[in-house]
């Protein structure tokens, strides 16, 4: 889950609008604010369910850009109260507090509470458990999980691919731009790229001058 900061203020009477739609588009992205997926086959989420906050059915603040898989795995209660509630990526920056990682050999993602508070304890706890879902197919019975792993697998060894390039070659520069631009919010599974450079102390004096 990467912070989304929104720039859009759309005008709308539905939150289904087209207008609503294109604004989401460009505030998260194009991601699925969940998995991190580019997804073409997306759902306007309500961030706070519609039956249990009727108030914010048509509050751009409450939607969220979802795919259609991470929409359907995300139970029901959640954030329909206090103890169901999620680390909203809006307000905060879930990278402080959760760290991704991604087991090749096991085929597992890592998911790892890295910093502590207090007052948001319960929210990660729920955010860990939602993510492990999705990523893992923890306590689920879809297997939507496994395609989603060997997409995030792809996109790691071609990141690394290119890490290797830069460190090998002494024509820098076009591995750098790639790598600059991996490691941006906007793409896919940014986050796995980004802790791989986090996790390394000569990536991390080499790249962390790109991690926005």
């Amino acid at each position: 889950m990467i912070k989304i900061n929104r720039t859009e203020n759309p005008t709308f009477t539905k939150y289904n609008d087209q207008i609503v739609i294109e604004s989401l588009k460009k505030d998260f992205y194009r991601k699925c604010y969940l998995c991190e997926e580019f997804t073409r086959h997306f759902e306007v989420d309500h961030f706070y369910p519609q039956l249990s906050h009727k108030n914010l059915i048509n509050e751009y603040s409450n939607l969220f850009y979802s795919c259609q898989k991470c929409n359907k795995l995300k139970p029901k209660k959640t954030n329909t109260m206090e103890s169901e509630e999620i680390l909203n990526c809006c307000d905060i920056d879930v990278e402080k507090y959760i760290k991704l990682s991604l087991d090749i050999q096991q085929c597992e993602v890592n998911i790892e509470q890295i910093k502590f508070d207090n007052s948001l304890e319960l929210k990660i706890a729920n955010t860990i458990n939602l993510l492990n879902r999705i990523y893992n197919g923890k306590d689920s019975k879809s297997n939507s999980c496994e395609d989603l792993k060997d997409e995030i697998i792809e996109e790691i060894e071609c990141f690394r691919k290119i890490i290797d390039t830069y460190q090998t070659t002494r024509l820098k520069k076009s591995s750098l731009n790639e790598i600059k631009d991996k490691l941006k919010l906007e793409s896919s599974y940014s986050t796995f790229k980004r802790w791989i450079i986090k996790d390394n102390e000569i990536l991390t004096k080499e790249f962390i001058q790109y991690i926005d």
